[in-house]
């Protein structure tokens, strides 16, 4: 028997080694789902997004943690004056706020109790005072675990799916040669062989980021933002989020992969990655715009980065994770499986669901005046 115990705060705060070992016995994200990833994201939007945390621990007979339901609340009040009580998963805060983008969302539990775990958490989450629960970016493999509405089809729950994403994760266990081969003429051309033309024109560096040689790491990538979207690419509290984090990556076995192109001695593209338990994740990078018209600096820091994975034999994986480019899904180009994901919500409050009701059978331009006057 499974039992399912509220964690406060402070014990949120005290159960990284405990949690970390949980999280290696499951198939939830190593990174996204990890203590340091959840944790520095709480401290950084949790006061700041007025939310409650309701963090649910599973527990087996001997007081083993076995499962972990990571939530939280906000209790809101829409423009058009309906409260809603909303059950969010932590790391991501939809239609509230900006924070920083959490994939890969899902119910940790260890392997061969993920039905157990969901059992106890479902009544317990039931428990619950919310009006609509909401889970973004799921991958697919996840979504029964979080789809709650099938529990409750009885009840009369409503669920209603709200986006689907795509991001690409390439398997970097075999030859990079073949990798490289398998690519398009143009993304050949852009990832690698640009390097020549380069190389030919004066002197090209990739280079391992260092603190004390390069200076802040962060402060170049929000400069070539900056120049290139008119925005940083993190503000103050998103940098602050990713500080934290590198302090406590090692709690999941992660580090972090920072790298630098220099060209004649000048830095002119920056690529931030982390590696966690054999899979790199690139997670932003920043580059000169306007650097040379025949040269795609994106495409050829993300060339050297992914055969950087390649040559470390402890890696399996480099995940480019979802998101769009600023003209196109340029991820696609890099020869990579896809992975899906699904954000929806599990809407129980009587009101909320006629109202979503009345916009799902709405004409168009109906649909985005109520959303507006009412802030659905």
């Amino acid at each position: 028997m499974l039992s399912v115990q509220p964690v406060s705060e402070a014990g949120f705060a005290a159960m990284a080694e405990e949690w970390r070992m949980c999280l290696e016995a499951s198939d939830a994200n190593p990174l996204f789902m990890s203590w340091p990833w959840l944790y520095s994201w709480w401290e950084t939007w949790s006061q700041v997004l007025g939310m409650e945390l309701v963090l649910l621990g599973v527990f087996d007979q001997r007081g083993e943690l076995v499962g972990i339901g990571p939530f939280c609340r906000r209790v809101l009040v829409t423009p058009g004056g309906v409260r809603v009580a909303r059950l969010y998963m932590i790391g991501n805060a939809w239609r509230l706020a900006p924070t920083v983008r959490t994939e890969y969302c899902a119910i940790i539990a260890r392997r061969g109790s993920e039905q157990a775990v969901t059992a106890a958490l479902v009544p317990a989450l039931e428990q619950l005072k919310w009006d609509e629960m909401i889970s973004t970016d799921v991958p697919v493999d996840q979504l029964e675990s979080l789809k709650v509405g099938r529990f409750y089809d009885q009840r009369g729950y409503r669920m209603i799916h709200r986006t689907e994403d795509v991001g690409i994760r390439i398997n970097t266990t075999g030859r990079f040669d073949d990798w490289l081969a398998g690519l398009g003429k143009n993304t050949r051309l852009k990832a690698y062989n640009r390097r020549s033309y380069l190389k030919k024109q004066g002197e090209l560096d990739f280079l391992d980021h260092e603190e004390g040689r390069d200076g802040d790491f962060f402060g170049r990538l929000n400069a070539f933002h900056m120049n290139r979207w008119g925005k940083p690419a993190f503000d103050r509290e998103a940098l602050r989020f990713h500080r934290l984090l590198l302090q406590r990556l090692h709690l999941c076995e992660g580090e972090p992969a920072m790298s630098l192109i220099l060209y004649n001695e000048h830095c002119v593209s920056v690529l931030y990655d982390v590696v966690v338990r054999g899979c790199r994740y690139n997670l932003q990078a920043g580059y000169e715009e306007d650097f040379d018209p025949k040269v795609s600096l994106g495409y050829l820091h993300l060339g050297h980065a992914i055969e950087a994975a390649f040559s470390d034999g402890a890696t399996s994986a480099y995940d480019l994770l979802a998101g769009n480019g600023k003209n196109q899904f340029y991820k696609s180009h890099f020869h990579g499986e896809a992975v899906h994901f699904s954000t929806f919500q599990v809407v129980r409050s009587p009101l909320l669901k006629a109202l979503y009701r009345i916009q799902a059978a709405s004409p168009l331009f109906m649909a985005r005046g109520l959303s507006r006057r009412v802030g659905l």
